[in-house]
C-alpha cells in the first residue's frame, strides 16, 4: 500500500527551532490511473505562474526539500489554516498545511507536507492530516481530484451532517480558489464522520482517504 511521502518544515517557535514531522495517511487505492496523467502544472496551473508576496510561508517556516520551493503557492487560506502548493522533485504534487492557532493572537506553530505521484492525485486528490502543535488545531484536509466542483462536495457534505446532527456547518469548509477544491475540517470532526464519500453524478463515488 503506497504512503504519501512525508516532508519536513522547521518553525521557528518561542522555545527555538524545532524540527516538525508531517503527519499523513497511507493511501488507500494501489491500482494505476486509467486516466491520463497530467504533470503537477497541468494539473494546477497555479504551480507555474511568478510567486508573490502572499506565497511567502509564515515567519519561522523553512521550504522542505521535498519540493521546489520556487513553485510554492499559497492555494487557499480556511477557518483551519493556511495551505499551500508546489511541484514536488520527482514530479508529485506536494500540498502544505499550516494549521490554525487555537488562540486568536496566536503564532503559527507547526507544518505538515505530503507529496503523493500525479497517478495518485488523478484518481484520488492529495489528503494530508497534520497534528495539531500544543496551542494549534489539528486539521485534516482534502485537495480534490480534477472534475470534482465545489457544489459536488456541498451536496455530500450535507448529506453527511444531515446523519450527524452534532456537527455544524461550520464545522467543515469547502474551498473553491485557484482552480482546485478544498474540504478541510478539525480531526475530531473527520473522525465523527467516519468514511467521507463523495458522490459523483457521471462517474464513481470517490472515497477519500481515511486520515483518524
Amino acid at each position: 500500500m503506497p504512503k504519501a511521502h512525508l516532508g519536513k518544515i522547521a518553525a521557528l517557535t518561542l522555545t527555538g527551532l524545532l524540527s516538525l514531522n508531517a503527519c499523513s495517511a497511507s493511501a488507500p487505492q494501489t491500482e494505476e490511473s486509467s486516466l491520463p496523467v497530467p504533470s503537477a502544472e497541468e494539473f494546477l496551473p497555479l504551480l507555474a505562474q511568478t510567486q508573490s508576496d502572499g506565497d511567502k510561508l509564515p515567519e519561522g517556516f523553512e521550504d522542505t526539500d521535498s519540493y521546489d520551493a520556487q513553485t510554492r503557492h499559497l492555494l487557499a487560506t480556511s477557518d483551519f489554516g493556511k495551505h499551500y502548493v508546489a511541484a514536488g522533485n520527482e514530479g508529485q504534487l506536494c500540498m502544505v498545511t499550516i494549521p490554525k492557532p487555537e488562540q486568536k493572537d496566536g503564532d503559527f506553530e507547526i507544518a505538515g507536507t505530503t507529496c503523493p505521484t500525479m497517478d495518485y492525485v488523478v484518481e484520488n486528490g492529495v489528503p494530508l492530516k497534520v497534528d495539531g502543535g500544543e496551542n494549534s488545531l489539528e486539521v485534516v484536509t482534502y485537495l480534490m481530484p480534477a472534475g470534482i466542483s465545489s457544489v459536488t462536495v456541498e451536496n455530500s457534505m450535507t448529506g453527511l451532517r444531515a446523519e450527524h446532527p452534532d456537527i455544524k456547518a461550520e464545522d467543515i469548509q469547502v474551498i473553491s480558489e485557484n482552480d482546485a477544491v478544498l474540504l478541510v475540517m478539525e480531526e475530531a470532526t473527520a473522525k465523527e464522520l467516519g468514511t467521507i464519500t463523495i458522490s459523483r453524478s457521471e462517474a464513481d463515488p470517490l472515497v477519500l482517504a481515511s486520515l483518524t
